[in-house]
């Protein structure tokens, strides 16, 4: 399955990236890196990607994440990964990188978080 994107906005300053399908190298996942590093330009500081549809993550995919969850800590913003699945968190788990990034089980849990301005724990 192709990955796709969504946008959602949620009050007061939250961008949501929903996806679908496979986080995996291709054209598709390059189109949704250009899409959240023009958000950041424009000034996104809080974004959640959520990744409930996606059944699989390459290395490719992982290393999008991590330059996305790089970009936003260098302008300061705040980065939370919402509802991966068992494979997806697995790939998280295995390169360590889920000590790194701030994942959450669904998408709820992430805009709250951020919300109540928890952005930088994962508690």
């Amino acid at each position: 399955m192709l990955l796709s994107t969504e946008v959602f906005h949620f009050e007061p300053d939250i961008t949501g990236i929903s996806c679908s399908g496979r986080f995996t190298l291709g054209t598709r996942l390059s189109e949704t890196e250009a899409l959240m590093l023009s958000m950041l330009d424009q000034g996104i500081r809080k974004l959640v990607l959520d990744l409930t549809h996606v059944d699989f993550v390459d290395s490719a995919g992982l290393g999008i994440i991590m330059r996305i969850a790089g970009e936003m800590d260098q302008c300061g913003g705040h980065f939370r990964i919402a509802g991966p699945h068992e494979q997806v968190q697995r790939l998280l788990d295995i390169t360590h990188t889920s000590a790194i990034l701030l994942v959450d089980p669904d998408l709820v849990t992430s805009v709250q978080k951020l919300q109540q301005g928890k952005a930088a724990s994962t508690a």
